[in-house]
């Protein structure tokens, strides 16, 4: 596995998943693997580590994996992300045409390799905010349909929608959700089961009446609770 050495690349000339690895190009996949699961065994809550850190190492994981496969067939790679990229756009123009707002994070060092005409490709959504009444059941369909091109959405705020546990349960595959607000909505006899869908969750926000006292003791420790109307 490839180690960080002093006459090694500067950090400020890698990218920032391969930092965070403590690793030095040229990798492989399996470098990737073993240098994450080296760190996580440090950086897991469960061993003392925090729910951030961790995070932040899953992220580059992933982030890494990409950077390796981009490497080792540039088209290929690229082939791959447009599809995503274009579900990614079908989501941000319904937001928008909704009356949302939605926030893309760039991939600085794609754009470094291949300029912006095509680097904005693997730009990732990361923040939808959708807090009227036009948070519905449908658009909690057209977010499910697009899971697998939706992975680095970390904020879901659908405060004030109009959402049911139909809706909800169409969002169980946005598996990396930080940050998810349904205060206000009619979301109700499901909502005990969201800590077991997102497991990187921090914060919650639910309609009053959702939950009762044995589910509300029963969150975990890693997620902020707050219960009530619109905010």
């Amino acid at each position: 596995m490839s180690q960080p050495a002093p006459s090694a690349q500067p950090a400020g000339q890698r990218p920032e998943c391969l930092v965070v690895l403590g690793l030095i190009p040229p990798v492989t996949l399996d470098d990737v693997k073993q240098a994450y699961l080296v760190r996580a065994r440090e950086a897991h809550p469960d061993r003392g580590g925090s729910q951030e850190a961790f995070v932040r190492l899953q992220q580059a994981f992933e982030d890494a994996s990409d950077f390796v496969k981009f490497k080792a067939s540039k088209l290929e790679w690229l082939a791959s992300k447009i599809d995503a990229y274009a579900q990614q756009q079908e989501v941000v123009t319904e937001t928008i045409e909704r009356g949302g707002s939605a926030e893309m994070e760039e991939t600085d060092w794609l754009r470094k390799s291949f300029g912006d005409d095509f680097g904005h490709v693997a730009d990732k959504l990361v923040t939808v905010r959708l807090a009227n009444e036009r948070a519905d059941d449908v658009f909690c369909i057209l977010l499910g349909f697009r899971t697998d091109s939706l992975k680095d959405l970390a904020t879901l705020d659908l405060a004030g929608g109009t959402l049911t546990d139909e809706g909800l349960h169409q969002l169980k595959g946005l598996a990396h959700l930080r940050h998810l607000d349904l205060r206000g909505t009619r979301v109700g006899k499901i909502a005990a089961e969201i800590p077991g869908w997102f497991e990187r969750l921090e914060f919650l926000g639910l309609p009053k009446n959702a939950l009762g006292m044995l589910a509300r003791l029963a969150m975990p420790r890693r997620i902020r609770l707050e219960l009530g109307d619109r905010p």
